[in-house]
């Protein structure tokens, strides 16, 4: 007959393992006021830890009592760990104590609003334990925002304590892209594994962007809610749908649009009908749409004039006076009834709008770009380039609206005039050079040595970005390393 053998727990067997060899090599001092009791550590875990010490200080340990130990694991590492006392057994010259630890509180993601993940919508990662030798732990993110994570689903064996300091790989980032953070608030899930927050002391500009262009497109959380949960949403139109309006239902998007933000700004009522903001000019214009995860929002319309057959919005409405000192007719087009959800306007789907509005005008001959705006959004449409004209209109469609005229030409945006260097090749760059090798531009010399100076000094000023946001996490990291040195000093 075979012989059954028994399993004991993983708990079980790591207190005799260690209780038979002795040397499990961590050191423990129980701190009883100004004195200083080294103990023999029987077991500890995130949660827990057993030790033996004389029976000499029976009397100043009692069950329901708080106790602090200092933990130290490794050479030059050392942890404050405070528990509570549940058990106390005395056997001969020693006594066996039992405490539960009480973890700091962090306070979680505080005042902000952070990104809550699914199982359908989750995030994996991994990190090093600090003394367990080369122990990687795996976890999944529960919630995030630029205070910290909320991490679940780590193995019970992980032993983590508040003010531990750990390096977060995610799965959403390449290997080499971490996260500095430091553990607090540990407790057990629900999946019998451990969770805690991880708040975050070190994340550089591009791991934060890569992180907030995940949730953005990933998870499809708007600009709004990155904003709220702390993260910067700025790099965003590589991951949004431009388009030009082909079907009936696109157009109806559009219509959409236009209500959801004219009523915004009391325009017009919410609940008007779609044919109220229709225009003359939507029937030969062409309109360009901007799809987040099937949701339009934003669009523009190109409005190539004919004179006096298909004319413009400014030709209409302004006066002759003001028209006629526009630049040339053939040479000039209008963007006209653009609108951007606000949620998304603090980010870079603006200047992806006119990247795809500039190329379509090019291919088309012409120079100038006219657009009109309310006061609301005159400072956006100059961070793209935009100048004040000085002249304005009046929009009967709307309560009698005042609305400002605005100018760009294409020098502006072919090789920068007028705008910081660095700042157009970020706005103007990318489409202006592709224009140029698709051969609908041409730049003179001087064009082209402004073009591509403008990219040299733009890729300049990224890597001193990088090598400046490095030197302060150098910094810091070393500023860190003197406090801790100086509190385990101080607390000896």
């Amino acid at each position: 007959m075979e012989t059954i053998v028994k399993f004991s727990s993983r708990e079980g067997r790591r207190i005799v393992r260690q209780q038979l060899n002795g040397n499990h090599g961590v050191d423990a001092t129980w701190v009883a006021g100004s004195v200083r009791v080294p103990v023999t550590l029987l077991d500890i875990s995130s949660l827990g830890f057993a030790m033996l010490l004389p029976t000499g200080y029976e009397a100043q340990l009692k069950v329901g009592e708080a106790i602090r130990l200092i933990v130290s694991p490794l050479l030059g590492v050392s942890y404050n760990v405070q528990g509570l006392v549940i058990d106390k057994q005395v056997s001969g010259t020693t006594i066996k104590l039992s405490a539960v630890i009480e973890h700091e509180a962090s306070h979680g993601h505080a005042a902000l609003t952070p990104i809550e993940l699914t199982p359908a919508h989750s995030i994996r990662g991994q990190f090093e334990h600090p003394f367990f030798y080369r122990q990687n732990f795996y976890f999944d993110v529960e919630s995030l925002s630029a205070r910290g994570f909320y991490i679940k689903s780590v193995d019970s064996g992980c032993v983590l304590f508040s003010g531990m300091r750990i390096t977060l790989r995610l799965g959403v980032f390449d290997s080499d892209k971490t996260i500095e953070g430091v553990v607090y608030d540990v407790s057990s899930d629900d999946s019998s594994g451990q969770r805690c927050f991880v708040r975050i002391e070190s994340m550089t500009k591009e791991v934060e962007k890569q992180l907030a262009q995940y949730c953005f497109h990933y998870l499809r959380k708007t600009p709004r809610d990155l904003r709220r949960s702390g993260l910067h949403s700025y790099f965003v139109k590589g991951f949004v749908q431009f388009k030009f309006v082909e079907t009936q239902k696109e157009y109806e998007d559009v219509l959409g649009l236009r209500r959801r933000n004219y009523a915004a700004v009391k325009k017009v009522d919410a609940d008007v009908p779609l044919k109220k903001l229709s225009y003359f000019f939507d029937r030969y214009s062409r309109i360009l749409v901007v799809y987040h995860q099937g949701k339009a929002i934003g669009s523009a319309t190109i409005i190539i004039g004919k004179r006096g057959i298909e004319p413009m919005e400014v030709e209409v409405l302004m006066s002759d006076q003001d028209f006629g000192k526009l630049p040339p007719y053939e040479k000039t087009f209008e963007v006209a009834a653009l609108c951007l959800d606000k949620g998304y306007r603090d980010t870079d789907i603006l200047h992806g709008m006119f990247e795809h509005i500039y190329k379509y005008a090019m291919m088309h001959g012409r120079n100038y770009i006219v657009i009109s705006t309310d006061k609301y959004l005159m400072d956006m449409y100059k961070t793209v380039g935009f100048q004040d004209t000085g002249y304005f209109f009046v929009q009967p469609k709307y309560r009698n609206l005042k609305m400002s005229v605005m100018i760009m030409d294409d020098l502006t945006t072919k090789w920068g005039k007028g705008m910081n260097p660095v700042t157009w090749w970020g706005v103007w760059g990318s489409v202006s050079l592709y224009l140029y090798k698709r051969r609908i531009i041409h730049y003179t010399l001087p064009e082209k040595c402004r073009v591509y100076g403008s990219r040299f000094l733009f890729g300049l000023s990224l890597r001193w970005r990088e090598f400046s946001a490095y030197a302060r996490e150098r910094y810091g990291q070393q500023r860190q390393m003197v406090y801790h040195h100086w509190k385990r000093a101080n607390s000896r």
